[in-house]
């Protein structure tokens, strides 16, 4: 497997990104703050949080994930999509009779050293995995429509492909692997973001201080609500998918660009209109699922 040359590997389960070869990589791309699902959606962010001071070193770190495309290099790696890291001593989460779709999962093993987040503290397994009963349960986060399997990084006999049973209510959406980013989110700075003159960059400004992405850890990005500090019991989160269409490397593993449209099913994963998932893990053990449509 190719992989774009800013990506790094041997720092842990997940490769990472490096954010100085990344910026050398695109000298001349125009600033944008959007969604962060392709590499080159993070630079926009990352210079202007040092352009505007958003910064604080009180700020809470967080494991940001762009996307490789398809299967991933090792298939413990937090993932959407695909075959699950799911032992075969596991019964496939069936709901009501309704054989569930597997959407995510979240690979803890490389940010146990968030000291203080809820991922670092005792989990019930290494990877939390993330199963639906259709598509809607998906695009809005009915709780009682989803499944959550906790699983150990080493368990040795997992299903494959072959295992994978024919969901009863199946849906197009796209397969994807995380690239780690050690970053923070800044939820002490939404005063001065909202200063930032609107033309400084395309996109939302304003939203620097938390970033729009999926990630374990640091303050979760809210689309209806800006949050000043960590909730309870916050885990990780899951946002919207969408690859950028006209630059090189939209996946880490894919240098040409995008050949079909941005909103393609294979290119996208839709949470309502570009929403997001958070989850929870209440000291009982129980994953909360908040949702909102964007």
């Amino acid at each position: 497997m190719t992989l774009a040359p800013f990506v790094r590997t041997g720092m842990g389960v997940h490769p990472t990104l490096d954010l100085e070869a990344l910026v050398r990589y695109y000298p001349d791309l125009p600033l944008d703050v959007w969604n962060i699902s392709s590499p080159s959606d993070l630079i926009g962010w990352e210079v202007m949080r040092d352009r505007f001071g958003i910064q604080d070193p009180d700020a809470v770190a967080c494991d940001l994930f762009v996307w490789g495309a398809g299967e991933p290099p090792d298939r413990r790696l937090t993932r959407v999509g695909g075959v699950p890291w799911l032992s075969k001593n596991t019964p496939w989460p069936v709901i009501d009779g309704v054989v569930t779709t597997f959407l995510c999962q979240f690979d803890f093993c490389d940010s146990r050293d968030l000291i203080g987040q809820r991922a670092s503290g005792e989990l019930p397994g290494d990877l939390l995995l993330v199963f639906v009963a259709d598509e809607d349960s998906a695009l809005f986060g009915d709780e009682a429509r989803m499944r959550f399997v906790w699983s150990s990084a080493d368990e040795a006999d997992i299903v494959t492909a072959e295992d994978v049973p024919e969901p009863t209510h199946p849906f197009e959406f796209v397969t994807t692997w995380g690239v780690r980013y050690r970053t923070v989110d800044v939820p002490s700075k939404w005063e001065q973001a909202y200063r930032i003159p609107p033309d400084a960059a395309d996109g939302r400004c304003w939203s620097l201080p938390v970033l729009w992405g999926t990630k374990i850890g640091g303050v979760p990005y809210n689309s209806q609500a800006n949050l000043d500090e960590v909730p309870p019991g916050y885990l990780c989160q899951l946002t919207s998918i969408q690859a950028s269409d006209d630059l090189p490397w939209p996946w880490v593993d894919r240098e040409a660009p995008l050949e079909e449209s941005i909103h393609a099913p294979k290119n996208c994963l839709m949470i309502g209109d570009m929403g997001e998932l958070t989850l929870f893990l209440d000291e009982d053990g129980v994953v909360r699922v908040e949702s909102a449509c964007g």
